[in-house]
């Protein structure tokens, strides 16, 4: 986020040989290393897929950086591996907050809002809820996978009587879902987002965002 100092973890191959991490194109923006090491990789992955070393970034962002994609270049021995990075506005997000595992508990979700979040730990369900109305032409979008999380995120969409409305795993040409649905009446709908092979761990971040659409 603008003005925000953050710290970035990233996974790869080879990636205790980075020598430097720049940001070609984006003038002000400014990247240390700060640990190069092995990284875990998580059950049931292969290292090849997910990467078996990470870099810890500390970045200072300017204030005056515009939302968008950004570039993250990588400098190794053997060349510069690339990445993308979003910059989101800082009034848009909202951070998920636990306990959330169920509909009792549910974190309210506001529509045009950003929820940035993770599943922690295996077998984690994040559950959001919100209010509509009849007709009402709903689109919930994650992103995840495309991000390089390790999340394989899927979408349960709830009535208030623990019906299930509509559900979305991947999308075409994704891992992650993007979910489309009319509401069928008035009243609280609960959202449900889990990993589709019950993963989740320190790798595996989402962001979820509640749109109403034309129909």
């Amino acid at each position: 986020m603008p003005g925000v100092n953050v710290t970035l973890k990233i996974r790869g191959v080879k990636l205790n040989e980075v020598s430097e991490v720049s940001f070609p194109g984006t003038a002000g923006l400014k990247a240390e290393i700060k640990e190069k090491k092995a990284a875990e990789i998580p059950n049931g992955l292969d290292a090849k897929d997910v990467g078996d070393t990470q870099v810890e970034v500390s970045l200072t962002v300017p204030a005056d950086l515009p939302p968008g994609k950004i570039t993250l270049a990588m400098n190794t021995p053997e060349g510069a591996a690339t990445a993308s990075l979003l910059v989101r506005e800082a009034a848009l997000l909202v951070d998920e907050k636990e306990p959330n595992g169920g509909f009792a508990e549910a974190q309210p979700i506001e529509w045009g809002r950003t929820i940035r979040g993770s599943v922690k730990e295996d077998k984690d369900v994040d559950v959001f809820q919100f209010k509509g109305q009849a007709k009402q032409n709903v689109l919930v979008e994650v992103a995840a996978n495309c991000c390089g999380s390790l999340l394989d995120a899927a979408l349960t969409l709830f009535d208030a009587r623990g019906q299930i409305v509509a559900s979305c795993d991947d999308t075409p040409g994704s891992h992650d879902p993007l979910l489309r649905v009319t509401l069928p009446a008035d009243g609280t709908y609960f959202l449900s987002l889990y990993d589709a092979h019950d993963r989740g761990g320190a790798w595996h971040p989402y962001e979820l965002t509640l749109k109403e659409v034309a129909p």
